[in-house]
């Protein structure tokens, strides 16, 4: 027997081996974290059924004289349903891209962050915005408010 030598079992770790995997593990999290949005992009999309590309809502979702912003195609959409008809328009005002609110008092499509106001065609009425809002095809077809190619 060797004397003052413990024995050197092959399951001990030691400092340097439980270091190197602490810094390889934290490494590979960091290389991973940065290839994931690549490899995100280059792996096309799933097929959209051909309904994903129409909104359906109950009419009593929105009553006469209220709004309801919904997600179109990925993209805000402000539904306004008046007297006079069912609008559905996009909801990112043109001068910044903020989300736009109904206005009931005033009837009329106000940007909240810079002033800007819109009517119910999304031509602008007053403010920084460049353009008009864009106008989505929206109807309602019994008792069922449908926002999209409808």
């Amino acid at each position: 027997m060797e004397s003052g030598k413990p024995k050197k079992s092959y399951l001990t770790t030691t400092r340097r081996v439980f270091t190197n995997s602490l810094m390889g593990g934290i490494i590979g999290g960091v290389i991973g974290w940065f290839l994931y949005p690549i490899f995100r992009f280059l792996i096309p999309p799933k097929n959209i059924n051909q309904d994903s590309n129409i909104v359906k809502l109950n009419a009593t979702e929105i009553p006469v004289g209220k709004s309801k912003i919904v997600n179109y195609n990925e993209i805000p959409t402000i539904v306004i349903r008046t007297n006079q008809g069912l609008f559905a328009l996009t909801a990112v005002c043109t001068h910044l891209g903020c989300i736009v609110n109904w206005d009931e008092v005033n009837q009329e499509i106000v940007c909240p962050c810079h002033a800007a106001k819109y009517d119910l065609n999304g031509n602008v009425l007053s403010g920084p915005a460049p353009k008009p809002l864009t106008l989505v095809k929206a109807k309602i077809i019994d008792d069922k408010i449908l926002i999209g190619e409808a």
